[in-house]
């Protein structure tokens, strides 16, 4: 847990090479670190709704989860922020490669720097502190961070869940056509009385053989019977349900988090770089969202296992967040150091970029408050 001091601002991308080479001399940095991160929104499977009652406090909150880790550059070649961004190049379309894919696994096992294992950050941020006089934007955030490993599911493995994963809907229709097809079978073998007798002990031969005689009236030999007995390999008449070889879409990580008890509604990219001041972190970036639009058509360099990315703010925007994190919220003392420094801060880069407190509202990721 930490408390998170922040202040944002944006820039329109003419003005993105002065910003830099200003905070470099500013910083002292001539090499700012690369911020390539991939964040999933989770939402909680159940919502909790209380029952809002006078003189009775609801202190049960829910929140929207992120999720984030590093991706990889595009597949066709290194992406330079610095370069305008344009949705409707189909020539240089931004291509990644998909993370939740069955190709990984395999890539991971043979050798080829081990894509399958990745570092995931689970983060959930409370309000913002409220206040007229705030300097900055003071923000609780919890976070969590743990290696995950990527491996394919098998339809079986899916199967075995049951309804536990919403995500792939073939493997559910799977399951629907094997369930369809047991209770058509055993229909049938409840309609066959003699098959049912003939499960019994071999002492009831003799009773069945005699009530197959005395229904049709007829002389039938023990031949006759032995006949109509088939030979069950030691297994009940339920037929072995169909094995599938098909990989699915699924992924262990979106499994994990539906066992968490999350469904993810959301996604985005963002590509910037990140300066140090003092304790103070500069991030610039852009912020990149899926392109559903695209159609990748005979190209050589998209694949299926590959999406085109465009900006969510056509504009070529740059976005800024100038941020520090003190480790204790109760420790007033480095609370107010760093609202000092970002105070400073604001006043001496004003003449680049306007630092300016975020809304609240806009802050808050409680499922009660969004509709």
């Amino acid at each position: 847990m930490v408390q998170q001091l922040s202040l944002v601002s944006s820039i329109p991308h003419s003005n993105y090479l002065q910003t830099i080479t200003s905070l470099q001399a500013i910083t002292g940095i001539l090499q700012p670190q690369q911020v390539s991160t991939y964040s999933l929104i989770t939402k909680p499977n159940h919502a909790f709704k209380p029952k809002f009652e006078p003189g009775k406090i609801n202190q049960i909150e829910q929140y929207y989860m992120k999720c984030t880790t590093s991706w990889e550059e595009p597949k066709n070649g290194h992406l330079d922020i610095a370069r305008p961004v344009f949705n409707d190049d189909k020539e240089h379309p931004i291509l990644v490669k998909k993370l939740f894919s069955n190709d990984y696994e395999e890539e991971g096992a043979s050798g080829s720097g081990g894509g399958n294992e990745r570092v995931w950050t689970l983060q959930i941020s409370d309000i913002p502190i409220a206040g007229k006089n705030q300097t900055c934007s003071q923000q609780t955030i919890y976070e969590s961070t743990l290696v995950h490993t990527h491996i394919g599911v098998d339809s079986e493995v899916a199967d075995e869940l049951g309804d536990k994963m919403d995500i792939d809907i073939e493997v559910k229709e799977e399951k629907e056509v094997k369930q369809e097809d047991m209770k058509e079978d055993n229909e049938i073998k409840s309609q066959d009385p003699v098959i049912k007798k003939e499960e019994g002990a071999a002492s009831n031969d003799e009773s069945n053989t005699k009530d197959v005689v005395a229904n049709n009236d007829e002389d039938i030999t023990n031949e006759t019977t032995t006949v109509k007995i088939e030979p069950q390999d030691g297994s009940k008449t339920a037929t072995p349900p169909r094995k599938s070889s098909r990989k699915s879409k699924n992924d262990s990580f979106l499994i994990f988090l539906n066992d968490l008890g999350y469904e993810v509604v959301n996604q985005y990219w963002i590509k910037g770089v990140r300066f140090f001041y003092k304790d103070i972190i500069i991030e610039i970036y852009k912020i990149f969202i899926r392109d559903d639009d695209y159609d990748a058509g005979t190209s050589a360099d998209t694949t299926e296992n590959a999406i085109k990315l465009k900006l969510l703010d056509e504009s070529n925007t740059f976005q800024i967040k100038c941020f520090v994190n003190v480790p204790k919220t109760t420790d007033i003392e480095l609370i107010n150091a760093g609202t000092k420094e970002l105070s400073k801060l604001q006043e001496f880069v004003k003449n680049l970029f306007i630092l300016e407190i975020p809304d609240r509202m806009f802050m808050d990721s409680r499922i009660q408050s969004l509709k």
